[in-house]
């Protein structure tokens, strides 16, 4: 499986930042929140916009994290 990355969806003020990654193998999409060498959560989608919108639920959870550290 080769993973093509194609955008950043967003990055928080701690490094955390927010992939959207197409799978060559298949045709999913991919979102992978990593921080640093350390994948925080992903998970694959069956559409982009899915996976974008998803996306933007899985900021507000790890922004609330940030802001309690």
């Amino acid at each position: 499986m080769v993973e093509i990355p194609l955008a950043r969806l967003w990055q928080l003020a701690d490094g955390t930042e927010c992939l959207l990654l197409k799978d060559s193998a298949a045709e999913n999409w991919r979102v992978r929140v990593v921080r640093g060498s350390e994948t925080l959560r992903t998970e694959a989608f069956g559409s982009p916009i899915v996976a974008m919108d998803e996306a933007k639920q899985w900021r507000l959870a790890f922004d609330r994290v940030v802001e309690a550290l």
